[in-house]
C-alpha cells in the first residue's frame, strides 16, 4: 500500500464524511432538531466551532484508513469493504447514537435515525476506503 493511496483515501474518506453529516444533520434532519432548539447550539454558535467538526471527520477517515490498511486480506475488496464498514458502524454510529439517547432528551425516533444515517454514511465510507486501498489499484 503506498502512503499515496492512503493520504488519498483519508481525503476522500473526510470530504465523503462532511458532505454526508451535511446532508443527514441539516437536510434530512434540520426541521427535528429545530423541534428542540434549547439542545443545541445557535447556528452561529456551531459555525463559530466548525473547524471541530472537521477535526473530527478527518480524524475518523484517518483513523478508518489506517485500521483498514492494517487488515487487507487478499480477497474481493467490496466485500472487505462492507464487512469493515459495518464493524466501523457498530463501534461508532452505533453506540454513539444510543449513548446520545441515553444522555439527551430526544425522542427514541431521532436516535434511530442518526444510526441509520450515520450508520449507512459509515459503511459506505468502509467500501470507499476498500475501494481506494484495493491491493490491486496501482
Amino acid at each position: 500500500m503506498t502512503k499515496k493511496r492512503i493520504i488519498l483515501a483519508a481525503l476522500a474518506g473526510f470530504v465523503w464524511l462532511a458532505a454526508g453529516r451535511y446532508l443527514i444533520h441539516n437536510v434530512w434532519l434540520g426541521s427535528e432538531y429545530m423541534n428542540n432548539p434549547l439542545l443545541w447550539r445557535s447556528q452561529s454558535a456551531m459555525l463559530h466551532r466548525l473547524w471541530v467538526i472537521h477535526l473530527a471527520n478527518f480524524i475518523l477517515a484517518a483513523a478508518a484508513v489506517l485500521i483498514y490498511v492494517r487488515g487487507i486480506e487478499t480477497k474481493p475488496w467490496p466485500g472487505q469493504g462492507l464487512r469493515f464498514g459495518i464493524l466501523l458502524a457498530l463501534a461508532t454510529a452505533v453506540p454513539q447514537s444510543l449513548v446520545e439517547y441515553f444522555v439527551y432528551p430526544i425522542s427514541y425516533r431521532l436516535a434511530l435515525d442518526w444510526i441509520i444515517g450515520e450508520g449507512a454514511l459509515i459503511v459506505l465510507l468502509g467500501l470507499l476506503v476498500a475501494a481506494i486501498c484495493r491491493p490491486s489499484a496501482r
